[in-house]
């Protein structure tokens, strides 16, 4: 599995436009892809984060490096958000890892 994270530190007064952009992109890879494993994002509750004025954050997790690569990102939901964060982001950046080990908290059944 590929674990894909990207914050974003919006410009001011940009943070509803982001807001915007974020959802319609959610929308637009719902149900698309079969590597998408899952998707989500919202708006950052983390303190050391929000100082720096990283505001949004989003998470996917593929199947693979390759999915990420050659599906993911030439989807044309994905492409249409990437063609708006230069407008909208003062900067962002992404973090990605392959892992096979996923951790589930909460009790057994």
């Amino acid at each position: 599995m590929l674990e894909h994270y990207v914050v974003f530190k919006p410009h001011p007064q940009r943070t509803g436009e982001l807001e915007d952009a974020l959802t319609a992109f959610a929308s637009g890879m719902t149900g698309t892809l079969p590597c998408l494993l899952e998707l989500s994002w919202g708006a950052n509750t983390n303190a050391s984060g929000l100082r720096h004025g990283y505001t949004h954050g989003c998470f996917a997790r593929l199947t693979s490096h390759q999915a990420l690569t050659e599906e993911y990102w030439t989807h044309p939901a994905h492409q249409r958000l990437l063609a708006q964060l230069d407008d909208l982001c003062e900067d962002r950046f992404a973090l990605d890892y392959v892992t096979d080990d996923v951790i589930r908290g909460g009790a057994e059944r």
